[in-house]
């Protein structure tokens, strides 16, 4: 079989292409004689000269990095003038958020790791938070006092951690309230 090697540039899909021998069989011919045709290879050059585009266009990743671009100067201006805006007016205070020690992790469908559970044939009722990280003891203590059940100083039962797992365990079911404070802490 002959091969077909071209000397000029060509594609991957070129050189499928021009391996591609267009076969013909004849009724009256046996299968094992198989009449093959093969193109000479300046006509199959040619061919593909004249099907390539000549102008290059961007790939989808590009489109959607020049799209990112343009959203990030949109938001920029919008932000500056936003913030010209806040500091004409009262500043409301806000949570320091720089340096928390403990961190959430949101669940492969960009949603906050906190689920309700029953047990006790649905006499207990909890609610849990997963994938946390850091300091799980200051993470209980600024969720107790969110909720509301400080017991002074020392920790209080209704939130509790799971040392094995890593998860902060509250009684009750208070996902709104947790989500809340969650996101509060842009989480």
């Amino acid at each position: 079989m002959a091969s077909f090697l071209h000397s000029g540039p060509a594609t991957s899909a070129m050189r499928k292409q021009a391996t591609v021998i267009p076969l013909r069989i004849s009724s009256a011919q046996s299968v094992a004689s198989v009449q093959t045709y093969s193109r000479p290879q300046i006509s199959l050059s040619s061919a593909f000269k004249t099907s390539l585009p000549t102008y290059q266009s961007r790939t989808f990743l590009t489109q959607l990095r020049h799209q990112a671009q343009a959203l990030k100067e949109q938001t920029s201006t919008s932000s500056a003038h936003a913030t010209q805006v806040k500091s004409s007016q009262n500043p409301n205070p806000t949570l320091k958020l720089d340096n928390l020690p403990y961190f959430v992790r949101r669940s492969a469908s960009n949603k906050l790791p906190v689920y309700t559970d029953t047990k006790a044939g649905g006499t207990k009722k909890l609610t849990k938070i997963q994938k946390t990280e850091g300091d799980l003891d200051q993470l209980r203590n600024d969720l107790a006092c969110a909720l509301g059940v400080v017991d002074g100083h020392k920790p209080n039962p209704d939130v509790a951690i799971n040392r094995l797992t890593g998860h902060i365990v509250v009684k009750g079911w208070r996902k709104p309230e947790i989500m809340k404070f969650l996101e509060d802490r842009r989480f």
